[in-house]
C-alpha cells in the first residue's frame, strides 16, 4: 500500500514537472546574444518584460511577452524616464532612470 501511494506521489510529480516545461514563453536575444525567455501572466493580464542595457549602462530595448506570446520589442529611446516620471512607467522600465 505504501509503496503504491509512493509511486503515485512520485507520478504526479513528474507530471507537473513536464506540464511546466511545456508552458508557452516569449524569448528575446540581448546585446549579448543571450536568449532571455519571458512569460504572459494571464491571471495578471500583463507580459513579463526584460530590459536591454548597452556597454555604456543605458537602456537601449525594453522586450515584453503579450497574449499572444509574441515578443515586442522597444527602443528606450522612445521614453523619456527620469527619477521624477518613473513611477507613471510599469515593468522594469525604472531600471532606466537617468538623473535629469
Amino acid at each position: 500500500m505504501k509503496l503504491a501511494l509512493a509511486f503515485l506521489l512520485l507520478a504526479g510529480l513528474l507530471a507537473i514537472g513536464v506540464n511546466a516545461g511545456n508552458e508557452p514563453v516569449c524569448s528575446y536575444r540581448n546585446n549579448q546574444g543571450e536568449t532571455i525567455f519571458l512569460k504572459y501572466l494571464p491571471l495578471l493580464k500583463q507580459g513579463q518584460d526584460y530590459v536591454d542595457f548597452g556597454a555604456d549602462g543605458k537602456c537601449v530595448k525594453r522586450a515584453v511577452c503579450t497574449e499572444n506570446f509574441k515578443t515586442e520589442v522597444e527602443d528606450c529611446a522612445k521614453y523619456r524616464v527620469t527619477c521624477g516620471n518613473k513611477k507613471t512607467f510599469n515593468g522594469v522600465f525604472p531600471g532606466c532612470c537617468v538623473k535629469g
